[in-house]
């Protein structure tokens, strides 16, 4: 990793790499409308950070943009221009790529040292070459697999479409991945969450080719385990036992551990004897009826961080209620989905939420390591606050 404190020269043969804050594509290089765009957006939370490769003379042959999501030990290469005829054998490519992959902002508490680097490929603005795909197997990239056709950056075909490359830090890769599917409303991230989980054990309802089929399965899904419009831990838990049950997966009963007494998730819904709280509060009776007529066991307590990471490294999934606000400044209640660990402290994450108009892909949230201390910021919501996990074992008991 390159500091971020000043610009950082780096040799790289016949070429010297210097890394700097921001976003702005250096004079001298060119690049379609539609691709200038990737480095105009607003990133600032992201510590955007541009990579230019000049040659022994000095003039600019290339240049990078890379970001990262806050508390992520992981950073994305977005973008890598080429000067016009700069790279007839590929070296200011590779040199480019390596540079910019071990480039990132001073290590804290909020921007830990990466230990994952992705490389964004644009196939309808900037497809890859064979030379250049070959370049990133060479570098210790593989491609990742394409996720579940839902939100624009997961359509390779669309405009916004982009496949995902991935290179690990030595020992730290993930062993247990779920399909990627982005939200495609701004309130089915419970629904979402849980069918990643069902889907990575085989639930088959999402297709590779049925975009509208899947987002009909996610209306119905969030339908079931709703509580208008958010969706609280017990009766997503319940939702999520039906799902189990119908499709007969390998899976014990989900288990809800929540550290509030009663309703959550109400506290935009006025007065507690407007009719609108009352019927929040109705529903999630009905939905803890529901979850004792099934047997499904209720926790009321905190889960420290570490029993949470303690439980995946066993195998279950665990969806985690967390607010947005430290990670993408939206203060919002929110689910996610641990389903594996990294080291012992980080859980890998898959998020339904991309935050697109600050430049997401579903590269930032899909398999997105987080640690412990980011995991301890955000999974919390609420005045006063609480904690609410629900717990998928991976097998039956």
């Amino acid at each position: 990793m390159i500091p971020a404190d000043s610009p950082s020269p780096v040799q790289h043969s016949a070429f010297v790499a210097e890394s700097t804050d921001g976003t702005a594509l250096p004079a001298g290089f060119e690049a379609a409308a539609a691709r200038r765009t990737r480095w105009e957006l607003p990133r600032a939370l992201w510590a955007p950070r541009v990579t230019v490769l000049r040659d022994a003379a000095g003039a600019p042959v290339a240049a990078a943009l890379t970001a990262g999501r806050l508390y992520s030990p992981s950073r994305k290469i977005i973008d890598v221009i080429i000067a016009p005829g700069a790279d007839a054998d590929g070296a200011a490519f590779s040199a480019t790529v390596e540079a910019a992959a071990l480039d990132a902002p001073a290590p804290s508490e909020a921007r830990p040292s990466p230990v994952l680097v992705k490389f964004e490929e644009h196939p309808m603005l900037a497809p890859l070459s064979a030379r250049d795909a070959a370049t990133l197997v060479a570098l210790g990239f593989q491609r990742d697999a394409d996720p579940v056709p839902s939100v624009a950056s997961t359509r390779a075909a669309a405009a916004e479409g982009v496949r995902s490359w991935s290179r690990w830090s030595p020992g730290t890769g993930p062993r247990r991945l779920a399909p990627y599917y982005g939200q495609t409303t701004d309130v089915t991230c419970g629904a979402v969450t849980a069918l990643m989980a069902l889907e990575s054990v085989g639930l088959g309802r999402f297709s590779l080719s049925d975009q509208a089929g899947n987002r009909a399965w996610e209306i119905e899904f969030w339908r079931r385990a709703t509580n208008m419009p958010a969706c609280e831990p017990i009766g997503l838990a319940v939702a999520t036992a039906g799902a189990i049950s119908d499709a007969d997966l390998p899976l014990g009963e989900p288990r809800v551990v929540l550290s509030a007494e009663g309703p959550v998730l109400i506290e935009d819904f006025g007065a507690a004897d407007s009719f609108e709280s009352k019927l929040r509060v109705e529903l999630q009776a009905e939905s803890l009826r529901q979850a004792e007529e099934l047997g499904l066991q209720i926790e009321r307590r905190w889960p420290e961080v570490s029993e949470i990471h303690e439980l995946v490294a066993a195998g279950n999934s665990v969806f985690m209620l967390i607010d947005l606000e430290p990670l993408i400044a939206d203060p919002t209640p929110h689910w996610v989905l641990a389903h594996d660990v990294i080291g012992d402290d980080a859980l890998l994450v898959s998020d339904p939420w991309v935050e697109s108009a600050q430049g997401e892909t579903w590269l930032d949230v899909s398999a997105q390591p987080i640690t412990h201390a980011g995991i301890e910021r955000i999974a919390r919501w609420g005045d006063p606050e609480f904690r609410g996990i629900v717990v998928l074992p991976r097998a039956a008991d």
